[in-house]
């Protein structure tokens, strides 16, 4: 028989358990929150040269988020450069990330575009962290449809 004190546990026990829930969950990211500007450079990491293909800033997705808090937010971008993967190839590139369009000269995350060709003909580069900026990711490059351009997906992440 449930006494009127166990009652009272068991619906303290279920508050406490709600209220845990209601804190686990995640918040909405906030619109207007910062985008990165990426491009296509000549050059190494160690000596970025010029812009060739620039590429759709990065920003975090906007809404309510899904599954578990401490999961880490990527930015990302979605873009179709004017060079075929072959032409990147050819010479000396990187994927070169800014910290802002206000501070475009701080460089965050950059990776050297080289590697093994998948079955499609793509590729995916690690883009390391520069300048102890604590940021760091992905590109995939992929042969464009059109055949005469490719299209980069940037993945980046802020270490907590």
């Amino acid at each position: 028989m449930l006494t009127p004190v166990l009652l009272a546990s068991i619906a303290v026990g279920s508050l406490t358990a709600v209220s845990l829930a209601q804190d686990a969950t995640p918040e909405a990211t906030p619109s207007g929150a910062v985008t990165r500007p990426g491009h296509i450079h000549t050059g190494t990491c160690d000596e970025v040269g010029e812009v060739v293909g620039p590429l759709e800033n990065l920003a975090a997705p906007e809404g309510g988020a899904v599954g578990q808090s401490n999961a880490l937010t990527a930015q990302t971008s979605f873009s179709n450069v004017g060079l075929t993967l072959d032409q990147i190839l050819a010479d000396n590139h990187v994927v070169n990330l800014h910290l802002s369009d206000e501070e475009i000269a701080v460089y965050i995350a950059c990776g050297e575009i080289g590697g093994v060709l998948d079955a499609n003909g793509a590729l995916v580069i690690g883009l390391g962290e520069t300048e102890g900026s604590g940021f760091s990711g992905i590109a995939y490059l992929a042969p464009g449809a059109d055949g005469a351009s490719t299209d980069v997906s940037v993945f980046l992440v802020e270490d907590r």
